[in-house]
């Protein structure tokens, strides 16, 4: 195992980090996400660390299930959740696999020496798995299936030191998930009997015994007499603040917020200000002074609440968006030309959703259904679609660019570039914008080295006024790219 991982790994559970600590070098980069300390996620350039992958090796699927799983990515849903709803996978799981992959993840990470090793800070990390690894618990698998196991073999049957736990309880008492027979060995640490000792008391072979020493030694649990050992002080218990008292005021006004939040996302320039078709311009502006005065930041300054806050500002700018729309003639004729698409954008929607459960379908059924041109339909068709799908998008042709990006995702599902420019397009209607936000996300998870992707993202929340969502994607593109700037119109 890497010392200076290791160490790193160490060191984000006792200073309690929330970030990613990025291993990189020509061949792979991987990085391993933290919240307060525990790993909650983690990511790789590497094809084999990907979950179909690794489902795959644990022979759990077939590689035609997972080619067939695959067809519903541009659903928007994870690869987990598609594979349970077709019946492949139980639900269940889930959470055991995708723990699986992340422990895969950093002991990768262990076992080939990083050429840079850096951990970058995050406000905020998502979990990906319920219920959050401990460091202990990587280093531990990573000693289990080390490669280069008889030098540290070699070490430890050589080793008098005497052996005892950890002075510091933020080592000593991680939770760790211990075979029994890992368990028994603990157990007869004592603080007076040498490593080498360990051997002979020990019900597992040599071999064993020695991976057991090393990630314990690895996790800090327990070490060696005469080792530096940690002064931090066992953290203290800050006092909880008894909860406020709910003003019913203030709540009602964060349920109007809600709720004027969910349906402005639905509805076009017109109806944000609540007029026809055919206002005059003095109708518009009108309007806009009535509902700017209504939804003002300044009127909500009273509510401490920084999820309300981001909506206000969301309602808001949507109403400026609206009246800029509405007032310039060019912005309007543009705003239409998406409009007048829009029945036909929802009835294409309903062919992009995810696996039925009443009709999930098999290999044999799916063949029967595809016309023999559909079958035959190569990658190089969806390379040209796309082609002309970037030609459109910068014409200002944001309709046909939606178009050919569907179409080439209907061929090739895995491409992270075309995700991203449908999601790039989708986001000129304000109506689309959650059609936008999705691929936008299957993009980054599809390349999460790409930091224009999350990029793409912060951008098209900022521009919606979700400033909390925004600075937290372009946190998570410097996290990855630390020369990345703030996309511009």
């Amino acid at each position: 195992m890497d010392a200076k991982v290791a160490e790193a790994l160490r060191k984000a559970y006792l200073d309690k980090q929330t970030g990613v600590l990025l291993c990189e070098s020509a061949e792979f980069k991987r990085g391993i996400f933290f919240k307060s300390g525990f790993a909650v996620g983690a990511r790789s350039s590497q094809p084999a660390d990907r979950l179909g992958e690794v489902l795959i090796r644990h022979g759990r699927i077939t590689k035609q299930q997972f080619e067939d799983a695959s067809h519903f990515i541009k659903s928007g849903w994870k690869l987990g959740e598609i594979l349970a709803e077709l019946g492949v996978l139980e639900k269940e799981e889930i959470e055991h696999f995708i723990r699986i992959q992340l422990l895969e993840i950093a002991c990768g990470a262990l076992f080939n020496p990083p050429q840079k090793l850096a951990f970058s800070e995050l406000s905020n990390v998502d979990a990906v798995v319920a219920t959050p690894l401990s460091v202990a618990d990587i280093l531990m698998e990573a000693a289990r299936k080390t490669p280069a196991i008889e030098p540290h073999k070699r070490e430890l049957l050589a080793d008098e030191r005497r052996i005892g736990f950890s002075a510091d309880p933020l080592l000593r008492f991680q939770d760790v998930s211990l075979t029994p027979e890992e368990a028994f060995i603990l157990s007869r640490v004592d603080g007076e009997q040498p490593i080498q000792a360990m051997f002979t008391v020990s019900p597992l072979a040599e071999e064993k015994t020695a991976r057991t020493l090393l990630g314990l030694l690895q996790a800090g649990i327990i070490e060696p007499e005469g080792e530096a050992r940690s002064e931090k002080e066992p953290p203290t218990e800050e006092p909880v603040e008894p909860a406020p008292r709910a003003d019913s005021a203030l709540d009602s006004a964060k349920l109007e917020i809600d709720q004027v939040f969910d349906e402005f996302r639905q509805k076009d320039p017109w109806q944000v200000l609540g007029l026809e078709r055919n206002a005059g311009s003095e109708d518009i502006r009108h309007a806009f002074q009535d509902k700017a005065r209504s939804y003002h930041p300044d009127r909500y300054g009273h509510i401490n609440d920084a999820g309300t806050q981001e909506k206000i500002s969301h309602i808001f700018l949507r109403i400026r968006e609206a009246f800029e729309i509405l007032s310039v003639q060019t912005k309007t004729e543009k705003y239409q030309k998406l409009a007048e698409k829009e029945a036909q954008y929802e009835e294409k929607q309903k062919s992009w959703s995810g696996p039925s459960r009443k009709d999930r379908p098999s290999k044999e059924k799916s063949q029967e259904k595809a016309s023999p041109l559909e079958r035959s339909r190569h990658p190089d068709e969806a390379k040209a679609l796309f082609h002309r799908a970037k030609q459109a998008y910068q014409q200002d042709d944001y309709w046909n660019t939606i178009q050919l990006c569907q179409q080439a995702i209907e061929i090739v599902s895995d491409q992270s570039k075309y995700y991203h420019l449908l999601g790039l397009a989708l986001a000129k209607n304000p109506k689309w914008r959650q059609d936008a936000e999705k691929n936008l996300k299957i993009a980054a998870k599809l390349d999460p080295w790409k930091s224009a992707y999350l990029g793409s993202l912060g951008k098209l929340y900022l521009d919606a006024g979700m400033n909390l969502r925004a600075q937290k994607a372009f946190e998570q593109a410097r996290a990855i790219d630390p020369t990345f700037k703030v996309p511009e119109d």
